[in-house]
């Protein structure tokens, strides 16, 4: 599954939310819109981003980081930076799961 998350961690609980549902080894994560804030290197959702990417990959949205002004020097380690026909394809490979 294709868990896609919409919202900042910061001010909604679809992150942690989403989290618990996240377990298979083939689900996949990806953080746009406001969502792309967890990967911030630093941040409060830093370890549990960590945590995660033992067991599932966690991808964001190229255009989402850059409109809000996060570097991708500034992102936490593995996490993977697509673009829109990145996503496209998750969606494809994927069943996608939208947490808002």
């Amino acid at each position: 599954m294709l868990h896609i998350i919409k919202k900042s961690p910061y001010e909604s609980s679809a992150f942690s939310d989403a989290i618990k549902y996240i377990g298979q080894n083939d689900d996949v994560v990806l953080l746009t819109e406001d969502g792309v804030y967890a990967v911030k290197k630093g941040g409060k959702f830093e370890d549990i981003l960590k945590n995660l990417m033992q067991k599932n990959a966690v991808y964001c949205l190229l255009a989402d980081i850059k409109a809000r002004g996060i570097q991708e020097d500034e992102i936490v380690e593995n996490v993977k930076i697509i673009d829109y026909q990145g996503f496209v394809e998750k969606v494809v490979e994927h069943n996608p799961m939208t947490w808002a």
